[in-house]
This record gives C-alpha cells, structure tokens and sequence, in this order.
C-alpha cells in the first residue's frame, strides 16, 4: 500500500482522499481475514485435522442448513444419535426435541443448552448464543474411545477378547466420570455415538480389506480382516452395554 497522506488533520480528526481511505480499509479486512485463517489452523493443528473435519459441515449438510432444516435435527444424524439418545442425554422429552426439530416449538434457551452441549456444538451453530462447557461430553469421549479401539484393532494380536476388555474399560471410565460430576444421562449419548463410529471405522476397514484382494496383498488384506473381526468385538459390546439400560 502507498504511504497515506492526510489531506488536513487536527487533534481530533483526519481527512483523507477517498482512494487512501478505501485501502486502509481493504488493508483491515486483509489483516482480520488473515488472523482468522491462521486461528483456524491453530484450531486444527490443537485437535487434529481428522477431529476437526468431523466438526465441519459437508456440502449437502450445508445445503439441508439452507433450505431450512432445523440444525439441531442435522447435528443429531451428523454425530449419529438418535432422538431417543440426544433427549435423555439432554434431559428433554423426545416429544419436546421433536417438535424443535420439526420447527414447530423454538425450544427454551435452557434446553438448547443442553443439547449444544450433548452435540458438542456452540450455541451459535444452534442460535448464535453462547454455551456453558460439560464435564462428560460424549461425542468427544466416544470418537476418542473409537480411534484408540480402532488403533488396537489393527495391531498384531489384538484379539476380540482383548478389544472387548478394552471396550468394557472404556464404558466402566465413563461410569466413573458420570458418578462423579453427574452426567449419567449423557452414557447413552456416549454410547450411540462410539457405536456408530466404530460402525464406520469397520466398514472402511471392510472395503480397504477388499481392495487389498483385488491389488493381490492376501496378507495385508488378511491382517485387515482379523483387525475388523476384533473391532466387531468392541462394536458387541458397546451395544450390550446400551442394551443393558
């Protein structure tokens, strides 16, 4: 940018030719624009690109958005919960998150509130308010839990007797977590959501092991198949557990 030169100024005010005005404007925006790039960048280097990617909205998410979905109905299916899970978990009737969903009740601030927090959004992705944090938040613990389990499943002799201890861990610190701060009606959350996660992760595994065969690795494919075998494992139990209930 050229050196600004004031047309006259006093104590109080400058006077400035309209081009010299226009881009220190455009020299703001630039500067505010690029503070907010780099503040996402230090948001996805913190937590992780894969983390951060499951906080980002896909194109026909967005588009659901646009044409007037409800977003707390389009948070819901994106973390894989069902009503039922996400109203428990929040403390509101399913009659009550239905009608939200539906647009037909706005839903009190205090509720929002509780689902922003079960659905690890802010409040502004639901309504532009701001949100208090929670101690058991069950999205995050249930991607953490499917990334170590996965990350296991795929080791050398991860057995599904082993997966499935590492799975009733997982359940048993949550308990543990939920006794001590009140959270037990966010476990179902918790649980929906690793199980549909490691639902995921199996069924990549499934195609990768496929392709493996057709690329003739046998044995990588193999090893990807006693992993998915292991992973099934956790997957029972996590279901047992939200069964039991």
């Amino acid at each position: 940018m050229n050196v600004v030169k004031p047309l006259t100024q006093t104590r109080d005010t400058i006077t400035l030719k309209r081009a010299d005005f226009d881009a220190l404007v455009r020299s703001a925006e630039d500067a505010i624009d690029l503070a907010a790039v780099e503040a996402h960048r230090a948001y996805e280097v913190r937590v992780g690109w894969d983390s951060a990617r499951r906080n980002y909205l896909t194109a026909d998410e967005a588009r659901r958005l646009l044409d007037g979905e409800n977003p707390v109905r389009v948070w819901r299916e994106k973390r894989g919960l069902s009503q039922g899970a996400l109203a428990e978990a929040a403390n509101v009737a399913v009659s009550y998150l239905s009608e939200i969903e539906g647009s037909k009740k706005p839903g009190s601030p205090a509720a929002l509130q509780r689902i922003a927090n079960v659905l690890e959004v802010t409040m502004e992705d639901l309504t532009g308010q701001q949100i208090a944090g929670t101690s058991l938040k069950p999205v995050n613990r249930a991607e953490t839990a499917a990334e170590r389990l996965a990350s296991l499943a795929v080791d050398v002799g991860a057995t599904r007797d082993r997966l499935a201890k590492e799975a009733h861990a997982v359940v048993a610190e949550w308990m543990t977590i939920a006794s001590r701060d009140g959270g037990g009606n966010r476990i179902g959350a918790a649980l929906q959501v690793l199980a549909f996660r490691l639902r995921a992760i199996a069924s990549d595994h499934r195609l990768r092991s496929i392709e493996l065969d057709h690329s003739g690795d046998t044995q990588a494919a193999m090893r990807m198949r006693s992993g998915l075998d292991s992973l099934e494992a956790a997957i029972d139990v996590v279901r047992e557990e939200y069964r039991k209930r």
